[in-house]
């Protein structure tokens, strides 16, 4: 499967966003001066920073200038970074021959994982080797190393949750800290080239040419906790406009937060988290009910092992952490949910509901500063915008109150123009699947191939080889778009929870629909950056649940042809092809044999 040879020609945004003009020299590269970056903002190289930089400097440059955000300003914080200009990324992809092997994984001639080992073994650039080794020699904080590549939080692709993020405890001799760093710095320069990377440069038409990487370094947000943790009490991603509200109350441009305790990289993946609305944060997609609310809480959390020198992944009750009574809620023995007022109740447990820090804003102004940092920042980028932030807690009251810290801010991607869609009327034998409580608006037409993993089949102990095999057909496509059917969440990194396929295994499926059955009851992951690049995509998006009134038909399925099948994932093309219609007003959709004289199915509104 060759990439696209050419790109494509993208709208020019910077023309009339102040955004896409910061910055800007007159050839269209985007160039910063050391001396014109803030103080607590260091460069490496003289090339471009770019996109997530840019997006973090354009914040601080408002704000260093006497510029305002919220009424709470006060409390806003931006770690201190360090920028690795794409020169460096240059001269190191030069000086090591390394574009020729990125042009035979291309051609399919070179292994991805042969390409990632010459990657991070080559030599890195020397000059920028001395720079970091006396970077190092003085900080000796927990590193977070970020992709910030050219192509990046464009106006029209976000790539958000596409490159590799790296997470250092920044402990040991300064030989030893420097090579993790360089080691992470080009595993970050390898995920340029990485299967999500091809795969969603191939669905938007994008050259590997054109793409060049810098790195963000920052310090790690957080505190030093019990059993050698290091994390903040919250993390989080929040986004200016919500694609789709949960309720007649919300409207798009109220905006949708989800929260997490630990490391926000649960806030972005398809995990449980606290999603709710900085205008009604009370209101849950889950409702009152509160067993779906103990159901579909936190209890996975992220952390950096200071031990251990990684990531890890530890429970909600194992942390110890007395902090934990700010942000969560109480479940006891018999599973009644309450806040917490004293110690825990014998048999009770902790679950991350945030309820009272998010309601009642004792804690600290934390919703009112969201709601107008996310109109803040819209106003400032003139387009909506999409934010990753970590609360940092004090150690004690008397050090003053939480603060927000801002790690990333970037526009979001290109959206098209609402529809209205008018479901046809099909005869029962010739429906796939109707479902109802969709998300999403809009239509696709002779869609002729389907990859169907059987919830009846499924088993997670097998989930990592389905996923492999879904991803096999996804590439054997060669970028036709097709139908998506499984059970449970897709690209969730829990095999009980679903199949844990990464976004370039299904890059080109259009329609995804996710099974809810006795064994796998998935829930809308509202706000994910997996979630959010479907939908940034234009694939439409279903949940089905035949207890709710739900209709598949497997007859229908069965009577097709098949292209390949195995005990788990069967690959089926429809000779008619298939149209999809998602009415997202009317919270219905509808899957059925292409026929003509049904229509488009639109109404411009």
């Amino acid at each position: 499967m060759k990439e696209t040879p050419q790109a494509k020609k993208t709208a020019q945004p910077w023309k009339r966003s102040r955004f896409f003009r910061f910055g800007r020299y007159s050839n269209g590269e985007y160039h910063f001066a050391s001396a014109s970056i803030p103080k607590n903002v260091r460069l490496i190289g003289n090339g471009e920073i770019g996109g997530k930089a840019r997006g973090l400097l354009f914040v601080i440059d408002h704000l260093d200038k006497g510029g305002h955000l919220t009424a709470h300003d006060e409390l806003l914080r931006f770690p201190d970074s360090l920028v690795i200009t794409t020169d460096v990324f240059d001269e190191f992809m030069a000086a090591n021959n390394l574009n020729a092997y990125v042009l035979a994984r291309c051609n399919e001639k070179l292994d991805p994982d042969e390409l990632e080992e010459r990657i991070v073994s080559a030599a890195f650039p020397q000059a920028a080797r001395e720079i970091l080794a006396r970077f190092v020699a003085r900080e000796h904080r927990p590193l977070v190393v970020r992709s910030s590549s050219l192509m990046e939080d464009s106006p029209d692709h976000s790539f958000a949750g596409i490159y590799l993020s790296d997470f250092l405890a920044n402990t040991g001799s300064v030989e030893e800290r420097l090579e993790s760093l360089i080691t992470a710095i080009k595993r970050v320069y390898a995920s340029t080239f990485g299967q999500n990377a091809r795969a969603y440069r191939k669905r938007h038409g994008l050259a590997w040419r054109e793409e060049k990487m810098a790195i963000l370094i920052q310090n790690m947000i957080g505190q030093h906790y019990a059993q050698d943790l290091f994390y903040p009490l919250i993390g989080g991603v929040a986004f200016s406009l919500n694609f789709y509200p949960w309720s007649d109350r919300l409207r798009s441009e109220d905006g949708v937060a989800r929260l997490v305790v630990g490391v926000g990289t649960r806030a972005v993946g398809r995990e449980y988290a606290r999603v709710f609305s900085p205008k009604l944060p009370g209101l849950r997609p889950e409702g009152s009910d509160e067993r779906a609310i103990i159901q579909y809480s936190q209890e996975t959390v992220d952390v950096l092992d200071m031990n251990k020198k990684c990531l890890s992944q530890t429970r909600l009750p194992l942390l110890h952490n007395p902090l934990l009574r700010e942000v969560c809620s109480v479940v006891d023995a018999e599973g009644v949910l309450s806040e917490p007022v004293s110690a825990l109740p014998p048999g009770g447990r902790y679950i991350a509901s945030f309820d009272r820090f998010i309601s009642r804003n004792n804690i600290m102004l934390f919703t009112p500063l969201l709601r107008d940092l996310l109109a803040g920042l819209q106003g400032l980028f003139e387009r909506p915008i999409d934010i990753e932030f970590a609360v940092n807690f004090p150690t004690s009251k008397e050090d003053g109150p939480p603060l927000f810290y801002l790690l990333q801010a970037r526009p979001l991607g290109g959206r098209s123009q609402h529809r209205v869609i008018h479901l046809p009327s099909a005869p029962r034998q010739e429906m796939l699947l109707s479902s109802q409580r969709v998300l999403g608006n809009g239509e696709r037409k002779r869609i002729h191939d389907l990859i169907f993993v059987d919830p009846a089949t499924y088993r997670w102990e097998g989930a990592h080889g389905i996923a492999r095999q879904v991803g096999k057909i996804d590439e054997e496509l060669s970028g036709r778009e097709y139908i998506l059917i499984g059970p449970g969440r897709w690209g969730t990194s829990n095999p009980q929870l679903g199949v844990p396929v990464q976004y370039g295994e299904i890059a080109g499926a259009s329609v995804i629909v996710e099974m809810a059955t006795e064994s796998f009851s998935p829930e809308l992951s509202y706000g994910t950056h997996f979630y959010a690049d479907m939908v940034a995509s234009g694939v439409l998006y279903l949940p089905f649940n035949e207890s709710e009134g739900d209709y598949f038909n497997r007859d229908l399925l069965d009577g097709q042809g098949v292209v390949s099948s195995d005990e788990f994932v069967k690959h089926v093309h429809f000779e008619k092809g298939l149209d999809v219609y998602v009415d997202g007003k009317g919270k219905r959709s509808l899957i059925c044999i292409s026929r003509e004289k049904r229509g488009t199915g639109i109404e411009r509104g």
